[in-house]
């Protein structure tokens, strides 16, 4: 039963991840399909940039709450026995399972052919969660898991100036801090995880593999807020 439970928080993570909101959210307030526009990601970048930066923040807060509230209630309602062989509590492992899961729901969902957004917003509301729970200080540990993850994008924002390395680092930052806070090297796992999920779309396929990971690849800070082609 606590098996079928779990894979049942995995799955609806996953699907519940999936919803397109700003894909959505576009189309309702001003009949643009963000498949069409912009860089034609159907994210919050894209809503922001080329149709209302208010209902932008909408769909990038609901796509932030896919995150939070897929980690946050697998914790809440699975079981939360030791798991030795693996040093972590169940619960705790289902709940990371279960983010990851809404990441990739939102990355490649089957709602849209498996062609989503790039799944920041969602993986920022799994790292709000999971800090939220892993530190003692109660609400202070929303923003110090948004402070860790910010701090890991910037890192890459100004020393490479390439949006694939700045979300590589920012998926490490926060794993590491995890894995420190809480004592659960599940969390180094999900690094591993989350960088097969989610770097894939970040990468560019109109230009070479080695020029998408290349240093300094955007000539100004500007140009790597701005929704290109790809």
């Amino acid at each position: 039963m606590e098996l079928l439970k779990s894979l049942g928080f995995i799955a609806g993570s996953y699907l519940v991840g999936a919803i397109p909101f700003c894909y959505v959210l576009g189309k309702l307030v001003s009949g643009k399909k963000l498949t069409e526009i912009g860089d034609k990601n159907p994210g919050g970048w894209n809503l922001v940039f080329n149709v209302s930066k208010f209902w932008g923040f909408v769909g990038i807060m609901l796509d932030m709450a896919k995150g939070y509230f897929a980690y946050f209630l697998a914790f809440l309602f699975t079981g939360d026995w030791f798991l030795g062989a693996l040093g972590t509590y169940h619960n705790q492992l289902i709940a990371i399972l279960a983010g990851c899961a809404a990441v990739a729901g939102h990355n490649y969902p089957p709602y849209m052919k498996f062609k989503g957004g790039k799944g920041i917003a969602t993986w920022g509301g799994f790292v709000i969660a999971a800090h939220y729970i892993s530190l003692p200080f109660g609400a202070i540990g929303h923003l110090y898991g948004l402070l860790i993850a910010a701090a890991g994008l910037l890192a890459g924002l100004l020393f490479a100036r390439n949006m694939i390395w700045s979300i590589s680092l920012g998926i490490i930052f926060s794993g590491i801090s995890l894995w420190l806070f809480s004592g659960s090297a599940v969390f180094l796992a999900s690094i591993i995880i989350l960088l097969i999920i989610m770097i894939p779309r970040q990468i560019n396929r109109s230009i070479s593999l080695g020029l998408n990971f290349k240093f300094r690849k955007e000539a100004t800070l500007g140009d790597l807020f701005k929704p290109k082609i790809r």
